[in-house]
């Protein structure tokens, strides 16, 4: 981490309920003029931004293969939601073929 911070500026995030407190991330980064942040992380990573509703815009690339199972990896995986009225909805959603991959892109409402 010394050799890290010698070359960029290395921010410690304070932990809530041992994970990084996100919403102290993203004021400290907007402190900063961060913009934009591109999060592309696992599944509980995923879960985090979107289930705080920290998300503006997706994206989820499908490629043509089924990987399955019940311990498979998931795209969002967390505590989900407890009920239809708490889903997450997407507006705009586009749809792209980027090889034999699709790319779908939307906006969090």
């Amino acid at each position: 981490m010394a050799a890290l911070a010698k070359r960029v500026k290395v921010l410690r995030a304070p932990l809530v309920k041992g994970r990084i407190d996100l919403r102290w991330l993203l004021k400290t980064l907007g402190a900063e003029n961060v913009t934009s942040l591109l999060v592309e992380g696992g599944g509980e990573v995923n879960a985090s931004f979107l289930l705080n509703h920290l998300a503006q815009r997706v994206a989820f690339f499908y490629a043509p293969k089924i990987l399955g199972g019940r311990d498979s990896r998931r795209a969002v995986a967390g505590d989900g939601v407890r009920s239809l009225s708490e889903v997450i909805q997407l507006a705009d959603v586009r749809h792209e073929r980027l090889g034999d991959d699709l790319m779908m892109t939307a906006r969090v409402v």
